[in-house]
């Protein structure tokens, strides 16, 4: 009987998806995550086609980590507000993952239509557009620029540039859809 696989896709993932929450998704090499899996780069290179392969299988686990994050914020009766405290605690809370997920080049490109129609996002169009009673295309609108808006300050948290609490965080929210609601 062959001996059994020490080190498995599993463990190379999990080892990985620690890795990026520790020290980013730059830090995430063969020859670095073979140290801590303490072997060679082989059986990475068994598993993985290469290593962009590997980073986006960890991008999908940090997807499904992320999603759970913004489950315990999301209220539907107050989606876009509550969707978008959630993003930039996010990046205020989980640096790195934030960094790898909304900042690193691993993503795709994608026009703000492309944003806007993409399924997760539909549902928080349409439950802003029942809450505030205004039209789908005027939701699309609202959605667009609170996005961005919780973006900039999501990534001034991420690169170091400005410290906020949450109180600060929701005021900032609150009063930006104020403002674009009018």
């Amino acid at each position: 009987m062959p001996p059994k696989k020490r080190i498995t896709r599993e463990l190379i993932l999990k080892k990985a998806f620690d890795m990026v929450h520790e020290e980013g998704i730059d830090s995430l090499n063969a020859r670095a995550l073979a140290k801590k899996l303490n072997c060679s780069t082989m059986p990475i290179f068994q598993s993985f086609q290469d290593m962009r392969d590997l980073k986006m299988e960890v991008k999908r686990w940090i997807d499904e980590y992320y999603s759970a994050f913004l489950n315990r914020y999301v209220q539907k009766e107050d989606y876009l507000f509550t969707i978008s405290f959630a993003y930039i605690n996010f990046a205020r809370m989980e640096h790195h993952f934030f960094g790898a997920l909304f900042v690193n080049p691993l993503l795709d490109s994608r026009t703000v239509r492309e944003v806007i129609d993409s399924p997760w996002n539909r549902e928080t169009i349409k439950c802003t557009a029942e809450q505030f009673g205004i039209s789908i295309r005027e939701s699309e609108e609202l959605y667009r620029d609170i996005r961005f808006y919780a973006h900039g300050i999501a990534t001034q948290l991420y690169g170091g540039n400005m410290t906020l609490g949450e109180e600060e965080i929701q005021g900032l929210l609150h009063h930006a859809l104020e403002r674009f609601l009018q």
